[in-house]
């Protein structure tokens, strides 16, 4: 059994939209209000802000930095000493996925304002856990979608490019690691859940093959142009859709597996999540035997600084051992790569990571 969550109760994208704020406390009824940020993200939207009621507290509660069980925890235990009846996370997907685990399973009302377009985290309904040192743990989906999303796409505009190009490359993936599973679906199996989901994931691919390098040229000058702003929405809510409403059809498999993976070595913590995830799309193109489409990505990875090979993420491609524990790791039992209807044991994965090396580097693996 599938089931689909469109995604938020309530989605603003303007210039303006933090304005709403105060109006949807005094409809909601919410009197307290735990805002969970980073120092960074805060002094990016502060500018934004508008004056607060009298009549709302805020509850002021500086993030650690890693969405990790012991986050959470102590998140939840200041909003449950202060009895808030709202906890809003701003900044980017670690916080905003700490504050969704925070109020899954509770009375807590749930916003979300992105300071960066770096993934889908703003619009859907799960969690990415990790260790405190970074190392990926599991994923988690909750039947509780946000009740209020903000985007005031001039935030965006003026933050860090890299993580802007992050999410470009984490969003691609929404299309390479749903499309075999699609393919390989028989008409009679397509309803419109699916239907849709299956379009928002080709949007993803051809929005972005368009429009990226304009949008971040847009970026550099600081400008909200309808383009840049027509890829920010597709990274946080095109994206978003496509899990949405297609479940276990279209959420990450391959390229997310190999991002996974990646988190053990240190080496790699340097590297965004979406910077990882491009990689893997590449891994999972060769082992997919679509060496075409891979050779396609390679020019506009390129002009966007994405990584192509291992080396780009401070990992030595030629060491063997290096490629055998990468692969061992997305191979194992349990990861998303099964989603997959072909060989995705550590073997065949081996041979993709060693096959991506040769295209792109010319070296074959010692």
């Amino acid at each position: 059994m599938m089931f689909s969550q469109c995604g938020p109760q309530r989605f603003i994208s303007t210039n303006d939209a933090y304005d709403y704020l105060p109006t949807y406390f005094e409809e909601g009824g919410v009197k307290k209000v735990l805002l969970l940020h980073g120092e960074k993200s805060w002094a990016a939207a502060k500018p934004y802000m508008p004056e607060m009621p009298a009549s709302v507290e805020i509850v002021d509660v500086p993030f650690n930095g890693e969405c990790s069980y012991e986050e959470i925890a102590r998140v939840k235990d200041i909003a449950t000493q202060n009895q808030v009846d709202m906890v809003i996370g701003l900044g980017g997907g670690k916080c905003l996925d700490t504050v969704k685990s925070v109020t899954q399973g509770t009375h807590f009302k749930l916003g979300l304002i992105p300071t960066l377009a770096s993934n889908c985290a703003p619009w859907s309904a799960l969690s990415v856990h990790y260790h405190e040192n970074g190392e990926h743990i599991n994923h988690e989906i909750y039947q509780e979608t946000a009740d209020l999303v903000l985007l005031n796409p001039q935030v965006i505009v003026n933050s860090p490019i890299n993580y802007f190009v992050a999410g470009i490359g984490d969003t691609l993936a929404k299309y390479y690691e749903s499309e075999m599973i699609f393919e390989n679906m028989k008409p009679e199996q397509f309803n419109t859940q699916l239907t849709i989901s299956r379009a928002m994931a080709q949007a993803c691919r051809d929005d972005l093959l368009e429009n990226s390098e304009q949008a971040i040229a847009d970026m550099k000058k600081g400008k909200v142009t309808p383009v840049f702003r027509k890829v920010v929405e597709t990274v946080i809510v095109t994206s978003g859709l496509v899990g949405g409403w297609g479940d276990y059809f279209a959420r990450a498999t391959g390229a997310h597996s190999v991002h996974d993976a990646l988190t053990a070595f240190s080496e790699t913590s340097d590297s965004l999540h979406g910077e990882r995830v491009a990689y893997g799309i590449l891994v999972l193109l060769a082992l997919e035997n679509r060496e075409d489409e891979l050779a396609e990505l390679l020019p506009l990875y390129r002009s966007m600084s994405l990584p192509v090979n291992l080396e780009d993420l401070n990992l030595d491609g030629t060491d063997q051992e290096v490629v055998a524990q990468i692969a061992r790791d997305t191979s194992a039992e349990g990861t998303q790569i099964h989603f997959l209807p072909i060989d995705t044991g550590a073997s065949a994965v081996e041979k993709a990571i060693i096959r991506v090396e040769e295209i792109t580097t010319g070296e074959a693996v010692a």
